[in-house]
């Protein structure tokens, strides 16, 4: 009797532990619900649309206001040439400068020496700006939110505000007292000029024939009796020739229009 007490209580102080244990413990799923939770998942991940990152970088730049998407565009296209290419740019111009303004008397002479100078350098920025893209580049700006057009304008625009925002002070140096706007004009308007061709003959033709083309008209102009680019006031037909070398610059550099329309319609 005694025994069939105590067995009595082993079987209830299991039944209890049991209970507790129950608690924690689950049930192993059968085989098909097993399957069945597999094919869930699978027709949830089929459901749910990849991100688009393209998407969410448009919808993201489409909220930003107008200034500071010109703002974003400039920066971009600034860090592509690079500050120490900035800096290096702008130290050359300053060493041409006063190397030239040091070792000419007359400041007629100084002048065209100088403007041979600063435009060769332009051109040379203007290749460098424009140089064939590496694969790091050519993906940065595919996968850039402005069209490709409009980066590279953006990136001439900051190359020749940079060479005028330099040359206008520099200039002053090299003329000195004879400084007066004619000088100014005629320091500015061959810059333009050469960063005008250079820029649309590299977009149209490539880099390699474009920059040959770009020097073989400024070499044509050094060596030339006639020089049509490098004057000063005092030579004849001054204004309306350089009005005539804007002209044809403004000409060329719309032709940008005429080559984004060509890639619009190519896509």
């Amino acid at each position: 009797m005694r025994k069939i007490s105590k067995n009595q209580e082993l079987t209830k102080l299991e039944s209890e532990w049991k209970a507790h244990f129950d608690r924690f413990t689950a049930p192993e799923p059968s085989r098909e619900k097993t399957l069945d939770l597999i094919e869930k998942i699978k027709s949830m991940e089929q459901e749910q649309s990849p991100v688009d990152l393209r998407k969410e970088l448009e919808t993201t730049q489409d909220n930003l206001s107008t200034r500071s998407k010109i703002v974003n565009m400039f920066l971009s296209q600034w860090n592509f040439y690079g500050t120490v290419s900035w800096l290096m740019t702008g130290l050359l111009m300053i060493v041409i400068t006063f190397t030239i303004s040091e070792n000419y008397g007359a400041a007629g002479a100084g002048f065209l020496s100088w403007m041979k100078w600063i435009t060769l350098l332009v051109i040379a920025v203007i290749g460098y700006s424009f140089r064939p893209k590496n694969e790091g580049n050519e993906i940065i700006e595919m996968l850039s939110y402005y069209p490709i057009i409009q980066q590279i304008f953006t990136r001439f625009i900051i190359v020749m505000g940079f060479q005028v925002a330099l040359t206008l002070p520099l200039s002053f140096i090299v003329i000195g007292k004879e400084s007066t706007t004619l000088y100014l004009v005629s320091s500015v308007i061959p810059v333009f000029f050469f960063g005008v061709i250079g820029f649309v003959t590299i977009l149209w033709l490539g880099q390699k024939l474009g920059l040959a083309l770009t020097l073989f008209i400024w070499f044509s102009q050094v060596f030339m009796k006639k020089k049509l680019l490098f004057q000063t006031p005092g030579d004849d037909y001054f204004l309306v020739i350089h009005m005539i070398i804007f002209g044809v610059s403004i000409l060329l550099l719309s032709s940008v229009l005429l080559k984004r329309r060509f890639s619009v319609n190519t896509k």
